[in-house]
């Protein structure tokens, strides 16, 4: 209860803080860019608190609980991506643009604006639907479960219950083997066994892929619980009764006292009506503490982690105790080179053209506090991943049930830190999450305004006007990132949505966008074609199945021929068409 109260508080300062600076946006500058107001120090602040987010805190912590060290390298992307924004800095911000499409709309024309518009659009309701999710999973962690309930012979369970995992199974202490669950089905009628494997900890995976090729069998290792979901499909409105209990174990019913869904209704709500008062005027501010608190929470918390863990060689135990990581103290040898592709590529790509961090450079005081605020960024963000995915993987150690994989720096923060070092742990992760979520939503609303509303519907429109409607398009693209959400809900880990959802902005922006900066040959045709050829890849790649994929692809993500057909469609048809190049800038 006392980290929920602490986020309650957290939460109404910001609240408070929104309500206040709302009252100063008197213009479309201030709702998009704070007025141009910002100093390096505020910019770094802001730039970090943006970029770390879910995809960090979650998804990167998340991969490092699973394959240890090696995610130390995840990072490179970041580093690199931030090495080449601070060389551009300087001339985006003498540009005195306001958003990404718009400078490429400049130089482009009117037709590649709208396409980069709607890529932006797509990418990053994905980016803010995740956003919401994580927001979800810090409540419903925090609050906890309901007491267990002993299950008996007769208790009945909706299809959404037994969907949602609360029917658990917990194995006799170090036995191994395997049990039944025995359930009477409604819709359609029948029995449906659900078999339980309990096995060494050394055979969990491979205990793991055999039961994927398995739809009503579930894997976990000795003297750890397992959630009982069937995979056979069946109506929504279908029912289950228990009628036979499991001989070598029990089953109790556990509930969360928030569940997934209204958690995840709590936070898009707070993060959708926090972006709408006063867009980047009140983010920018708040984002002075919240990335402040991060480098220092980061700081503290990972040598505090290393002791508890009892340094490397009380990991190196840990590990071989639980039996199913043996490559966690490695760096090299885990990924395979396409691995370094699939996770490395989206994620430069994305930091180099990402509209928010162009957002906050459009935002400095001058040209010169951008350049300095970025190259700062360089070196800050660099570490703060590694202390992030260093944390999950020392964290991991102390963290034997896989259950708890998925939002282990949370977990970790409740049950392995001192209460008021979690507590202002949760509060950083509640402000990573909701700093992230509100950029990424605000740069759709503030684009679309932009780029198609007094490009194309009302040039002439009031400032009054613009602010109304920027904040009703908050709320629009809000309510439709949290339909993007139901989507994700169940289906994937964090750390693949990330992937996905860079490698649409990516493929689609990035090379347009640096080539609207840097490349004077470039031409209106090769960036259409080079928009079109990105986005396209980057939604249908997956689709294409293994079935239509020469083998040797089927190991790729969709980064890699994405950003190739991207490229070559940039420089092949500006190099057969003629252009007209336009100066942008003094760099």
């Amino acid at each position: 209860m006392v980290y929920l109260i602490a986020i309650l508080i957290y939460l109404l300062a910001l609240a408070g803080v929104g309500i206040h600076k709302s009252g100063q946006v008197k213009t479309q500058a201030d709702f998009a860019v704070a007025g141009r107001t910002l100093s390096p120090w505020v910019m770094v602040c802001t730039m970090l608190a943006v970029w770390i987010g879910t995809g960090s805190i979650v998804a990167n912590a998340e991969e490092a609980y699973r394959t240890g060290m090696a995610a130390l390298i995840i990072p490179t992307g970041v580093l690199f991506g931030m090495i080449l924004l601070s060389l551009a800095a300087s001339r985006v911000r003498n540009i005195e643009a306001t958003s990404v499409p718009e400078i490429i709309g400049s130089r482009f024309g009117q037709i590649a604006r709208a396409l980069s518009v709607v890529a932006l659009i797509l990418a990053y309701m994905v980016i803010v639907s995740y956003q919401f999710n994580a927001g979800g999973a810090v409540l419903e962690v925090i609050t906890g479960d309901k007491s267990p309930v002993a299950v008996q012979v007769g208790d009945t369970f909706s299809s959404a219950q037994i969907q949602k995992g609360v029917l658990v199974y917990f194995p006799q202490t170090d036995w191994k083997g395997s049990d039944a669950v025995r359930l009477e089905r409604t819709q359609p009628n029948g029995d449906q066994i659900v078999t339980i494997r309990v096995v060494e900890a050394s055979s969990y995976f491979d205990a793991k892929e055999q039961t994927a090729l398995s739809p009503d069998t579930v894997a976990t290792k000795i003297n750890t619980k397992a959630r009982i979901v069937p995979g056979t499909p069946v109506e929504a409105d279908a029912t289950y009764r228990i009628a036979a209990l499991p001989e070598n174990g029990h089953l109790e019913h556990i509930e969360p006292i928030l569940t997934k869904q209204k958690a995840t209704i709590i936070a898009a709500c707070f993060i959708i009506f926090y972006t709408m008062l006063a867009g980047l005027k009140s983010l920018a501010y708040t984002d002075i503490v919240n990335g402040t608190v991060i480098m220092v929470t980061m700081v503290v918390t990972f040598p505090l982690y290393w002791i508890k863990a009892g340094g490397w060689s009380g990991m190196e135990a840990a590990f071989a105790q639980m039996g199913d990581k043996p490559h966690h103290m490695q760096f090299w040898g885990v990924y395979s080179a396409t691995d370094l592709v699939n996770f490395l590529l989206p994620i430069f790509l994305l930091i180099l053209g990402d509209a928010n961090q162009y957002q906050r450079i459009f935002a400095s005081r001058s040209a010169k506090g951008a350049r300095t605020a970025v190259t700062t960024m360089i070196f800050v963000a660099y570490a703060i991943e590694l202390l992030i995915i260093a944390c999950a993987w020392v964290a991991a150690s102390q963290t034997p049930d896989p259950d708890n994989g998925r939002y282990i720096l949370i977990h970790a923060a409740k049950h392995l830190m001192p209460t008021a070092l979690g507590c202002v742990f949760m509060i950083t992760v509640v402000g990573i999450i909701i700093s992230t979520a509100d950029s990424f939503l605000l740069v759709p609303a503030t684009t679309f305004i932009k780029d198609v509303y007094l490009n194309y519907i009302n040039r002439n429109a009031s400032e009054k006007r613009v602010i109304f409607l920027s904040r009703l398009l908050v709320v629009v693209f809000g309510l439709v990132a949290y339909g993007v959400s139901l989507m994700f809900a169940q289906s994937t880990g964090f750390f693949r949505k990330a992937l996905y959802a860079y490698t649409i902005y990516g493929a689609a922006i990035t090379p347009c966008l640096v080539a609207a900066l840097f490349w004077n040959r470039a031409t209106k045709q090769g960036a259409i074609a080079s928009i079109l050829a990105g986005t396209a890849t980057a939604l249908l790649w997956s689709w294409l199945g293994k079935d239509c994929l020469p083998t040797w692809a089927t190991q790729l993500d969709a980064v890699l021929p994405a950003i190739i057909l991207s490229v070559t469609a940039l420089i092949g048809v500006s190099l057969i068409t003629p252009g007209k190049p336009r100066p942008q800038g003094n760099g």
